[in-house]
């Protein structure tokens, strides 16, 4: 891609109630512009149109099993312009040590996810490990932390996440040549 007008360009987007996932969003578009695609990162709730947007990477923090409305909102609102173009799913959420039960039963896909998949047919999703610190939780949020032992902490894997935007460059850049 020598000009930037043979560049894709793709919009990220993430729901982050903590930032954290914003963070992964971020890490993404750093990786894919180290393949020369242009990258926006905006906040659901501050995107009004698609339009000049060759792809999109939608992706919220999940809470008690569900993503964030600004992102569930961002996908009804845009649906139509989504199925039309390639779109990646993913979530940010389980924290603990991925070995115990209470974690591996977070990593299930959330329900809003599985409906957003169906209805805009997007090519990939991953569920990201997230960040828990407690100093950002409000006291009744740090008061349930003390009933479930281990969850403070960073368990986001760089490598994972760098790895999935390597796949999406990757196939940006092959319909890129198309």
């Amino acid at each position: 891609m020598s000009s930037t007008e043979d560049r894709s360009r793709v919009l990220i987007s993430a729901a982050s109630g903590h930032g954290s996932t914003t963070e992964i969003a971020r890490a993404i578009g750093q990786r894919l512009a180290t393949d020369d695609i242009a990258v926006d990162i905006v906040p659901p709730a501050a995107v009004d149109s698609l339009d000049g947007y060759d792809a999109v990477i939608l992706g919220s923090a999940v809470y008690v099993g569900h993503w964030l409305a600004e992102a569930r909102d961002f996908a009804i609102r845009f649906r139509d312009a989504l199925a039309v173009r390639p779109v990646w799913l993913f979530s940010s959420g389980p924290v603990g040590d991925p070995a115990r039960k209470f974690v591996q039963s977070l990593e299930q896909e959330p329900a809003d996810v599985t409906r957003i998949r169906q209805d805009i047919e997007a090519r990939d999703y991953r569920m990201f490990t997230g960040k828990l610190d407690p100093q950002a939780l409000s006291l009744a949020q740090r008061a349930s932390l003390l009933v479930v032992r281990g969850m403070s902490g960073d368990f986001r894997d760089w490598q994972l996440i760098t790895q999935w935007a390597d796949e999406i460059a990757a196939s940006l850049n092959a319909l890129q040549q198309r």
